[in-house]
């Protein structure tokens, strides 16, 4: 990122990384720890000015991770997040959404991020905190293919980026995909089939069946099945208090009301039980270019950028965002963006966590030593 040509920004991002605060304790910061000072003025007149960064920091890490990561861009990892503003105030980027940070109320915008397989950001963009994550994913990918001449991409999401409309849109424009499939949502007659074939419940076994989505891949794992047995005889317990108690509750699905009569709701959970421990995957990759394991395998992956998002938000803090100028708040997604690839970096090549590389660096002690007529500095270790 050196390429980039901006001392303030290399510094921010630095200070992002070692000690992640508001901008002004930043100015703080770099001065007590590293002697660099800049005023508070320059800061708030260049700082709407680093979007300018934007493509070529994406560049940059795309290309990295192309000549350092053996990353091919055949396969790239898609999700979204929400970063929440410590106001109520609105406008046409700042808006209340469905909050991935539990705060409703308060304002948000939606982030979509596309990492490789190990994690390593490739680009995002911004949208309006309003913005259903289903329809981020197709301008992000199409963006990404054209600038990077990628090719044919194959990208892997959750079950919240697809529908009908994206289905035909990927498949339109020759991406291929794994998504993941809500098998509680499917029709009686395709959870009937799928329940049949996996009856035995043996790990790994697995059924793909055609539908309008692509093929749809449903597994059997015992893990699976232990969690999804606890967390349901949890829901039962719950729903049969609230039965007694002649309530309905916020999203019991399996309390079932006539009239004022409530019960249990016993079909869905004779459904829930036999669909227990199997999950589903929706792909349009032919069978005789990628396995079932194969497809399972890939999309086992997504667990990397949901990584890289825990990491923007809990070591970056990336959230809450002050800024409340579109300008300043793109600029201050610049700066994480790079933030992040070099703390993903670090992370892939020292096997340690980036807190964890911080935490021994802040244990390294030095003095620097400034003649004050010739300017040299020396550093005492």
């Amino acid at each position: 990122f050196d390429s980039l040509k901006d001392r303030l920004l290399s510094d921010l991002v630095i200070m992002r990384i070692f000690e992640p605060s508001s901008k002004l304790r930043t100015l703080k910061l770099l001065d007590r720890y590293f002697g660099i000072k800049y005023a508070q003025r320059t800061l708030y007149r260049v700082l709407p000015k680093l979007i300018i960064h934007k493509e070529k920091a994406e560049a940059i890490a795309t290309s990295f991770a192309k000549r350092h990561l053996q990353s091919d861009l055949s396969f790239v990892l898609y999700d979204v997040t929400t970063l929440y503003f410590e106001t109520f105030e609105t406008d046409d980027l700042r808006k209340p959404g469905f909050s991935k940070d539990n705060k409703p109320a308060q304002p948000q915008i939606v982030l979509g991020l596309l990492v490789n397989l190990d994690g390593f950001p490739l680009r995002y963009e911004v949208f309006a905190g309003n913005t259903f994550e289903g329809k981020t994913m197709l301008p992000l990918l199409r963006s990404f293919r054209d600038i990077h001449k990628a090719g044919t991409c194959s990208v892997v999401a959750d079950a919240a980026m697809l529908s009908l409309q994206n289905v035909d849109e990927l498949k339109k424009e020759r991406f291929a995909y794994i998504v993941g499939a809500r098998i509680a949502n499917l029709s009686p007659e395709v959870a009937d089939t799928i329940a049949e074939a996996l009856k035995e419940r043996r790990d790994g076994e697995s059924i793909r069946i055609p539908t309008p989505h692509g093929d749809l891949i449903s597994a059997f794992s015992s893990l699976r099945y232990r969690k999804d047995k606890t967390d349901m005889e949890k829901q039962i317990a719950r729903a049969k208090r609230l039965v007694a108690a002649k309530e309905s509750g916020k999203r019991a699905k399996i309390v079932a009301s006539s009239g004022e009569t409530y019960m249990l709701n016993n079909k869905l959970i004779a459904k829930t039980t036999r669909l227990l421990g199997i999950k589903g995957y929706y792909t349009n990759i032919p069978q005789n270019k990628m396995s079932d394991k194969e497809v399972i395998a890939h999309y086992g992956n997504l667990w990397r950028v949901e990584q890289s998002f825990r990491m923007s938000k809990s070591d970056l803090v990336a959230r809450p965002v002050f800024h409340h100028k579109e300008d300043s708040i793109k600029a201050h997604l610049v700066i994480c963006f790079i933030a992040l690839a070099l703390g993903k970096y670090l992370e892939l090549k020292s096997g340690f966590s980036l807190r964890r590389i911080i935490d021994l660096l802040k244990q390294v002690q030095d003095a620097r030593v400034v003649n004050t007529r010739t300017k040299e500095e020396i550093l005492l270790r």
